[in-house]
């Protein structure tokens, strides 16, 4: 019995877990950079893999050695998602207000000199992937994390279940941010079709700042 509710708790509250707002500001900033589903869906997972690895490492010390993570961990963990956000959200804003690079390029073909006007788009896609882990590895540590995650696990006696537990868990960070990603990048392609995709990430900027803002707000009051 204790078995089969590890399998059923851990996946159904990874799955719920991954839609915080803090996390979805944070990955809607970044896959709403690339208009293509087959990119966007790798800031889900990639995100995904972060925050399972710390859980993972956390999660099995608070198991091993019996003990909760200290608050102070989280708090200090829940200010850098904070300041991560509204990084974020900057990058985001700036990089649309930045106006794209036209360079003039002399070809010559057959003794014919001919010029191309040729901008050069930000291919951020697998520039910030390494970012997006470092995101995901601060928010396993911050927030309902240590609540949905840290203390159940220390109630079981079984190392292998609390395990399972764990790993679980991230499959269900991974899968579902991986989805949302993956639709996100549909929608993101379906504007930039129809020359909106700005606004889209104007807006899912707009959502990180505000969210990081009280994110670092809420954290520090405590």
């Amino acid at each position: 019995m204790e078995f089969l509710l590890a399998l059923v708790g851990g996946l159904t509250l990874g799955s719920v877990h991954a839609f915080d707002v803090d996390h979805v500001a944070a990955v809607s900033a970044f896959a709403s950079k690339e208009p293509d589903p087959r990119k966007t869906v790798w800031f889900g997972v990639i995100w995904g893999l972060g925050h399972t690895v710390t859980v993972l490492l956390f999660g099995g010390l608070s198991v091993a050695l019996k003990f909760i993570i200290p608050p102070i961990i989280g708090s200090i963990a829940e200010i850098a998602v904070g300041l991560f956000l509204i990084g974020i959200g900057i990058w985001v804003l700036r990089d649309i207000m930045r106006k794209k690079h036209v360079h003039v390029h002399k070809h010559t073909h057959d003794g014919v000199e001919h010029f191309h006007f040729h901008s050069h788009e930000h291919a951020a896609d697998h520039r910030h992937k390494h970012s997006m882990f470092l995101v995901g590895a601060t928010h396993g540590l911050a927030g309902t994390a240590s609540v949905m995650v840290i203390i159940p696990i220390t109630l079981s006696q079984s190392l292998l279940t609390s395990v399972l537990y764990l790993l679980l868990f991230g499959a269900g960070t991974i899968i579902s941010m991986g989805a949302f990603a993956y639709m996100l990048g549909t929608v993101s392609k379906i504007a930039h079709g129809r020359n909106l995709l700005q606004y889209i990430r104007g807006i899912a900027a707009a959502a990180s700042l505000v969210v990081g803002i009280l994110w670092v707000g809420e954290a520090m009051v405590r």
